[in-house]
């Protein structure tokens, strides 16, 4: 399917499209020689993952790590991830309480 096409049906703007395939993320299964136009398969619609973790705010390194893990560990890669989000949510709630009471 066109990147236009994969980019309606997975949620993700073309320029998160081609910033994927320059980190190496999501890379479309055929780019034309000619035109440079992308072509995206089906079973790439796992993006949905990707979206997800991103709305978690997930940067894009370890998203990488995620989608390439096999399912257990994938697991616990989100979870560890967010964990350190809560730690670190919990230390700046703590900051900001203690610099009210000043």
């Amino acid at each position: 399917m066109t990147i236009g096409e994969f980019s309606h049906r997975s949620r993700l703007s073309l320029k998160a499209l081609r910033l994927y395939e320059r980190i190496g993320l999501l890379r479309p299964v055929a780019v034309d020689q000619d035109n440079g136009y992308r072509r995206y398969h089906e079973s790439q619609l796992f993006t949905r993952l990707i979206v997800l973790l991103r709305l978690l705010d997930m940067p894009l390194p370890e998203v990488g790590k995620v989608v390439s893990a096999p399912p257990a560990d994938a697991a616990h890669l989100i979870d560890s991830y967010w964990a350190s989000v809560e730690a670190r949510v919990a230390t700046q709630r703590q900051v900001a309480t203690c610099s009210g009471e000043e």
